[in-house]
């Protein structure tokens, strides 16, 4: 055993870390194992495998009657390989000296216990060669679950064979600081870095089996909310590019829409394609004009005309292999007609009609015309609500795909002064604030799993805490892609960012892997301070012997780095310790100057006027102070 420290430029960082000299890999004394392809190694692997109680006892019988001297033999399994190792999110962690890992998402909330943050999670995809013999038809989850046999073993992290332990990975950190536009070349603001950390901590989280016809259990069940507010097609207020009102406004000259190749429609689609056939699922897309819609359309007509007088639900009900299209049927488009409760019940679901239903309606209804502010946490609430009332068997995910901050309630994003110098009101139809859904989720122990793709509008460009705490706080996951800061001409890199960020969501569906690192700057508030959003570059590697396709995994690709990829795309991990009171902030006063936001940061100017404050007695902030009236604004 080796003894390794590693210490940063500022010295709040080190770390004393046992090692093996076997290269990561934690299997003991007996793993140590041929990476040979030829007959001979497979036969001394297979031998290993059969002499430590492996299920691969036929298969060992088989090839051990081999002649070691035969090059030319082959033998051949239908073997899985590593081709993706993805880093996915971040957040900070209690890491226990049992290795036991817990999120801290944020302050506290009610009859929760408060644990010193001391480290961060890091979440993971595994991703193989696909399945040789699924047991569902089109199996296209990829990712590998704990347990499985990839190359000849078992990968899993307890018992005496466990291939995926603490000293199987090696995380670098170029630098973790405070988080702003990147920017090339810049030195290290806080000192904050080491490399070839050994973590402290690993597991699996385990949400559904392998997709099986026999266990309901193995179905995943999927709401994708599309956001449809005016950022998305660029009716924004032309100075300020902010969802000023909640009815359509002249557009910015020139138009500056959020999305202008409809990227993240093509995310969305690829996503829903990439589901297993048994798996369930529904859209929503959300404006404040529209309220919340279900994504869904049935007006659709065959080329050539359907089977056997079929409505066309879908391209198997078409004559000569001609495909169903969106428009043309005669009796229109029935959601139209049909309460939300209706629409909900009719769209949800896993056959072909479902998918066609919200794929039309991509390309339909929530490509263009995007309008008026984001109603998020309705949309939010709408989801939640449907799947709370579900009887189904398998877990529950929220993808959500926005550009922004929630803009119709009460809150720090929101604009309560127009660019006109008049006041704005929140939106008529928003019912939920983020402090009600997170209290309400809170209670229900966040039965449903959160997952946010968050990429930039021109006038909202920060990473969004509420966002992050959600997914925090509900075992998910939150994605932060900087396109306004990308080429923005450049629609295949945009385009591409998207599909990358929703293809890494597909694959935690079923589960995921969690790697805790401690960290001594995460326990000191001068180092990593509370109330500020941090980003933190590097790389996090998985290395086993026992897995020969990891060194074509790190040699091919980039997805287990974080940090700036070509294009100036921003995939370093963020994270924020929330802060508490204004006093965590330096502030003395929740309205003023350094007051701490309900998301956990710490703001330096005053909160706006009218934001409600005082803990619902009634009082809004007015020129930094909690106060019963304001007229300093609007009236």
């Amino acid at each position: 055993m080796t003894k390794r420290t590693v210490t940063n430029t500022n010295d709040v960082m080190s770390d004393v870390q046992n090692d093996t000299t076997s290269t990561h890999d934690s299997g003991g004394p007996t793993s140590v194992v041929p990476t040979t392809s030829d007959a001979t190694g497979n036969a001394r692997r297979l031998r290993w495998r059969l002499a430590t109680g492996s299920v691969l006892t036929i298969a060992a019988i088989a090839v051990a009657g081999l002649p070691s001297c035969d090059s030319t033999a082959k033998f051949s399994l239908p073997d899985r390989k590593f081709i993706d190792v993805q880093a996915v999110a971040s957040f900070p962690a209690h890491i226990a000296d049992d290795g036991t890992m817990t999120r801290v998402c944020g302050a506290p909330l009610e009859d929760e216990i408060e644990l010193a943050t001391n480290g961060l999670e890091f979440n993971l995809n595994f991703v193989s060669t696909e399945l040789k013999k699924p047991l569902c038809d089109n199996d296209r989850d990829q990712a590998i679950k704990e347990g499985e046999l990839i190359e000849l073993y078992r990968v899993q992290t307890d018992g005496s064979n466990a291939s995926v332990g603490t000293n199987n990975f090696s995380v670098s950190l170029g630098c973790l600081e405070p988080r702003g536009p990147v920017a090339a070349g810049g030195a290290c603001s806080t000192g904050i870095k080491g490399e070839g950390l050994t973590p402290a901590a690993v597991k699996y989280v385990n949400l559904a089996s392998r997709c099986d016809p026999a266990k309901e259990s193995s179905r995943v069940n999927v709401a994708l909310l599309m956001d449809h507010s005016g950022s998305v097609s660029g009716f924004v207020d032309a100075s300020t590019f902010k969802e000023d009102n909640s009815a359509k406004l002249n557009t910015a000259d020139p138009l500056v829409p959020s999305d202008k190749f409809n990227s993240r429609i093509q995310a969305a689609e690829r996503f829903v394609e990439a589901l297993n056939d048994r798996d369930r699922l529904i859209g929503y897309y959300f404006n404040a004009k529209l309220g919340v819609s279900v994504a869904a359309d049935d007006n659709l007509t065959c080329v050539g005309g359907p089977k056997n007088g079929k409505k066309c639900t879908s391209d198997g009900d078409c004559n000569g292999g001609s495909g169903c299209f969106a428009g043309g049927a005669t009796d229109g488009d029935s959601f139209e007609v049909l309460s939300l409760a209706d629409q909900q019940k009719k769209a949800f679901g896993s056959n072909a009609g479902s998918r066609k239903y919200l794929l039309t309606a991509l390309e339909s209804k929530v490509k263009y015309s995007g309008e008026g502010r984001s109603n998020l946490w309705d949309a939010l609430d709408t989801a939640y609500a449907h799947f709370k009332g579900l009887t189904v068997g398998g877990p529950r995910h929220i993808v959500v795909l926005t550009d922004g901050p929630e803009t119709c309630t009460h809150s720090e994003e929101f604009v309560y002064v127009g660019a006109d110098g008049k006041c704005r009101s929140p939106c008529l139809n928003a019912q939920q604030s983020f402090e009600e859904l997170r209290k309400r989720m809170n209670t229900d122990k966040f039965p449903v799993v959160l997952h946010f793709v968050h990429f930039q509008a021109l006038g909202y460009k920060a990473p969004d805490a509420k966002m992050q705490e959600l997914a925090c706080r509900s075992g998910g996951t939150y994605q932060f892609i900087n396109t306004q800061e990308m080429n923005l001409s450049d629609a295949q890199a945009i385009s591409g960012a998207l599909i990358r960020a929703m293809t890494r969501v597909r694959y935690t569906l079923s589960g995921s892997w969690r790697v805790g690192l401690k960290l001594n700057p995460m326990t000191d508030p001068n180092a990593i301070k509370n109330g500020q959003m941090f980003a933190g570059d590097g790389f996090i590697k998985f290395e086993n012997k026992r897995f020969p396709s990891l060194e074509t995994v790190y040699a091919s690709t980039t997805s287990w780095k974080f940090g700036v990829e070509p294009g100036n795309e921003d995939r370093r991990v963020l994270f924020r310790k929330g802060c508490k009171t204004a006093a965590d902030c330096g502030g003395s006063d929740e309205c003023g100057a350094n007051h701490c936001t309900v998301d956990g940061l710490c703001v330096t100017t005053n909160a706006p006027d009218k934001l409600p404050c005082g803990g619902g007695a009634g009082q809004v902030c007015c020129k930094g102070v909690c106060s019963k009236e304001c007229t300093s604004a609007c009236n």
